[in-house]
This record gives C-alpha cells, sequence and structure tokens, in this order.
C-alpha cells in the first residue's frame, strides 16, 4: 500500500526533544538565521518504485492539478544513488515557508480528486514507502549558484547523542573547508521532529551541488583533507553515523 498522507503521530521521545531544543535554543540556530528563501519545514518521503517513469508520471499529473499547482508548492522530485541501507530508490521533498502551507497541503492532498487519483496510481504502480519524516533547518548555508542550480545533493544522517558539543565542531569543520575549489555551493543540517527515520537518526548534514561530478571531486577532497581527519575522531564521541546517499533532481517544481 502506498500513501502520502501528510498526518504524523504525535508521539517522539523525550531523548529526541531534548536534543532537538538544545540544539535549537542553545545556539539561537532557529529559522531568522537562515536564507531567506530557506523553507521552515520539510516533509520527506523516500519509496521505492518499481517503475519510475510511471512513478514520476503520476506525481506530475498531481502536481499540475489545478488546486495544487494554484498553490505553487515547492517541491523536489528526486532520485537516490548510492543507497545501500534500505530499499528506497527515489523521494520527494516538500519545503513549506510556514504551518499554514503544511495544513494546506495535506487537505489537498487528502481531499482532492487529484490526490485520491495519485495514491491510486501509485499503488497499482507498486511503490512503497521506506521513510517519511519532517524536518526543520537547523543551519543553513549558501556559498555559490542559487539554491535551484543546485540539484544533486550528498546527505549524512546521523545520531547526535550530545548537539552541544557536535554542533561547534561541525560548523568549525564546515567552515575551514568553504575555500577549496572542491567545495560545496551550499550546505546544512536539518533536525528531525517527526517520522520513521530510521534507527534512531536525529540529523541530516547535506551539501548541495550543480553536477554529480562537483559531488564527486567534494567527497575526494573532503574525505582526503587534513580537516576532516581532525574532525572526525571529535565528532564521532558525540554522534553515531548511520548512512549516506546522493539525491539528484529529477524535477523542482516551483524553486525559489
Amino acid at each position: 500500500m502506498y500513501s502520502l498522507n501528510i498526518t504524523y503521530s504525535p508521539e517522539i521521545t523525550m531523548k529526541k526533544l531534548f536534543l532537538l531544543f538544545t540544539l535549537i535554543f542553545s545556539f539561537d540556530m532557529s529559522a531568522n538565521n537562515l536564507p531567506e528563501n530557506f523553507s521552515m519545514y520539510q516533509t520527506n518521503f523516500l519509496f521505492n518504485c518499481p517503475e519510475p517513469e510511471k512513478c514520476f508520471a503520476a506525481f506530475d499529473k498531481y502536481m499540475s492539478s489545478p488546486e495544487v499547482a494554484a498553490e505553487k508548492f515547492e517541491v523536489d522530485f528526486f532520485a537516490i544513488n548510492q543507497n545501500g541501507w534500505d530499499d528506497s530508490t527515489h523521494g520527494i521533498s516538500w519545503y513549506f515557508l510556514d504551518e499554514d502551507q503544511y495544513v494546506k497541503s495535506g487537505q489537498i492532498y487528502t481531499t482532492s480528486e487529484a490526490g485520491r487519483e495519485f495514491r491510486k496510481a501509485m499503488n497499482d504502480i507498486g511503490a512503497e514507502i521506506i521513510s517519511d519524516t519532517l524536518t526543520v533547518h537547523s543551519v543553513g548555508v549558501v556559498l555559490a549558484e542559487d539554491t535551484a542550480s543546485n540539484v544533486v545533493t550528498l546527505r549524512w544522517s546521523h545520531e547526535v547523542t550530545n548537539p552541544e558539543k557536535f554542533l561547534p565542531l561541525w560548523l568549525k569543520f564546515s567552515k575551514s573547508i568553504e575555500n577549496y575549489d572542491w567545495s560545496a555551493n551550499a550546505y546544512g543540517l536539518q533536525s528531525h521532529l517527526l517520522g520513521n527515520n530510521g534507527n534512531g537518526i536525529t540529523h541530516e548534514i547535506w551539501a548541495g551541488f550543480s553536477s554529480p561530478q562537483g559531488a564527486l571531486k567534494f567527497l575526494s577532497g573532503m574525505y582526503g583533507s587534513e580537516e576532516f581527519a581532525k574532525f572526525s575522531p571529535q565528532a564521532s564521541k558525540y554522534s553515531k553515523f548511520k548512512r549516506s546517499y546522493m539525491e539528484v533532481s529529477m524535477k523542482q517544481y516551483n524553486p525559489d
């Protein structure tokens, strides 16, 4: 059964709440510190699709329906590469500027004929949701290009056990590699609020690029750098690495 219902369980562990509040309030990394075009909330659906062209066509039809198109939601439909962690092959991320956009998206999806047709199409294809999460940006930095041009994203999922210690280390490391010719065009850190994010994941580190070639150059440069050699053993004291993969955008809707 395939579902993209934008509804979430109210259950969240006290541990995750404590980690999230520590991250946001201890370092004052609220949405007010982000670039103006960054979303407040993100819903992220990773799924397995046995027939990618049909999944994309079904979603594109949904996004083109009058009720959805009128809202100009910012959305990214992407393929997932180098993912050996689960069965996800593709993903859809929605970027909401505020709570009202989040609610409006859910209302349209669950009550409209377009939403019903999309759910049926995905069920008929045999698509299966693997991961369904709600996140917020705690850190976001744009160094080059515009966000719409960065169509390739590298992601590292972590269980951060001590945000108060981890965040300064990561910020210092990220800043230290900004000026290399292989550096990312943008990077950031997202905090998980709700959803099935797998094995205790609490945060996502990401880096954006205009091409897969740029992403590969970054990986070679970063992992071979003196800065990473110093950062990695220190960071491992306060976080546990969970997974990594590459996202390649197939279509961006209403990018800003």
